[in-house]
């Protein structure tokens, strides 16, 4: 800070030089803060990525995993879809709190169209971030979710194929977007190998329990 002492053109330049400073000290405050809320998300993105990957049945991956975003990011209701055998459709796997059970219990599943949210990500895919509900012409109003007010899709990737998409959603504006949407996409890729890992697994459980039963019944033919 410039001590101001006079009234004339020096005074004038020492205001104008604080007033600076000011603006910068106030600006590089901002960034701090937002570095360490990036920095934040990138590690409870990592965090939820840990413990994701110690479960194999995919149902209950996608169960836990819809609760721990949801909780971690202070989030109004996170889901789940995968795609179907089809590669049409989306088809709900997990939801959270009673809307998600709701859903689940109608078996709701989407189209891979422009028609949603969901349906753009898988289609497109890449991201598809709306951060003021109010004022996007591509939010569609649901009655079981009535407070959304920002929302963020980001599609499940192995390689080049689109397994699901992880559907996020706010009660304030403004909580999803482009600031946030690398640690968003660091989480939905590792949610897309756990994914591609746990039916890896389950098709070697499968392959196993059928080779013991041909073996009982091979066992038994041959006594």
């Amino acid at each position: 800070q410039a001590e101001v002492i006079t009234q004339d053109e020096i005074g004038t330049l020492a205001t104008t030089f604080n007033d600076m400073t000011d603006r910068l000290r106030r600006t590089l405050a901002g960034l701090e803060e937002r570095v360490a809320a990036r920095t934040q998300d990138l590690q409870l993105a990592a965090e939820v990525g840990r413990r994701l990957s110690l479960v194999q049945a995919t149902d209950t991956m996608l169960t836990e995993a819809v609760e721990i975003i949801r909780e971690r990011f202070d989030l109004y209701y996170t889901q789940v879809y995968l795609t179907d055998a089809t590669g049409r459709a989306l088809v709900l796997r997990a939801g959270t709190g009673d809307v998600g059970r709701t859903l689940l219990n109608q078996g709701h599943r989407l189209p891979i169209d422009m028609g949603s949210l969901n349906g753009i990500a898988a289609t497109e895919r890449r991201a598809v971030i709306v951060e003021d509900t109010e004022t996007s012409p591509l939010h569609r109003v649901n009655p079981l979710l009535p407070d959304t007010r920002s929302e963020m899709v980001v599609p499940l990737m192995v390689g080049e194929r689109v397994v699901g998409v992880l559907d996020m959603q706010s009660i304030q504006p403004g909580t999803l977007s482009s600031e946030n949407l690398a640690a968003f996409e660091a989480l939905a890729g590792q949610l897309a190998i756990a994914v591609a890992n746990a039916g890896l697994f389950e098709e070697a459980e499968q392959a196993r329990l059928t080779v013991e039963e041909q073996t009982r019944r091979l066992t038994r033919e041959g006594w």
